[in-house]
């Protein structure tokens, strides 16, 4: 081979390394979307507030107890996290008895940027999925004092799992009845947040067992 194709021949080669191990670099910029919602404020409604007297209702709903005024219950939106948002209920109850009755409705609000749907709940640490029908049928029991009875019993709406897109909001509602082991002169109290989850990822999440 002649000297001038062997140069040739060296430089190609030369040229194809280089290009073959050559950097690559691009900068960009990637945003990422935000997972946030809130209870919004001023739109909690109850049948029996402490803020003003109104008869109790016993259960069946609609009996009015005879129009006394015995028991209330307090509702506080708090915010747990400290994000500016609130994020739980804080319920106390005060001066109830065996077959209370007290319905609370609010609203939810989707003020991040992806949709989402609420997952779960979480009463006092304990964890609750409430799409589940054998829950949403039969009540959660609770027992609040920490005597090993159940006291008290909350039905929920069925917005859960419902899927928010951003800027939507849904209502939901939470019926709660006291059992015959509630304890006298106490004052029971819950505190219930909300986990919300990623509208892809609702299903993948929910527990497999009833």
């Amino acid at each position: 081979m002649a000297p001038i194709a062997i140069v040739a021949l060296l430089l190609l080669v030369t040229v194809s390394y280089a290009m073959w191990y050559g950097e690559l670099k691009i900068n960009g910029n990637v945003q990422t979307g935000e997972l946030d919602w809130e209870f919004v404020p001023n739109t909690v409604i109850q049948l029996d507030t402490c803020d003003f007297n109104v008869p109790d209702t016993n259960v069946p709903p609609g009996n009015n107890s005879e129009g006394k005024d015995v028991g209330c219950t307090d509702v506080q939106l708090v915010d747990t996290d400290g994000d500016g948002d609130y994020d739980a209920l804080n319920i106390t109850m005060h001066n109830v008895y065996p077959y209370y009755y007290e319905h609370i409705a609010f609203k939810v609000h989707n003020d991040g940027t992806i949709p989402l749907k609420i997952w779960r709940v979480i009463i006092d640490g304990k964890e609750y999925y409430e799409l589940n029908e054998h829950v949403l049928h039969t009540g959660v029991p609770l027992d609040l004092d920490g005597d090993g009875e159940n006291d008290t019993m909350i039905w929920w709406g069925d917005n859960f799992g419902v899927q928010l897109h951003p800027c939507e909001s849904a209502d939901i509602s939470l019926d709660i009845t006291i059992l015959q082991p509630a304890p006298e002169n106490a004052t029971l109290h819950m505190l219930i947040q909300f986990q919300a989850i990623a509208w892809n990822e609702y299903e993948s999440a929910l527990p497999t067992s009833p």
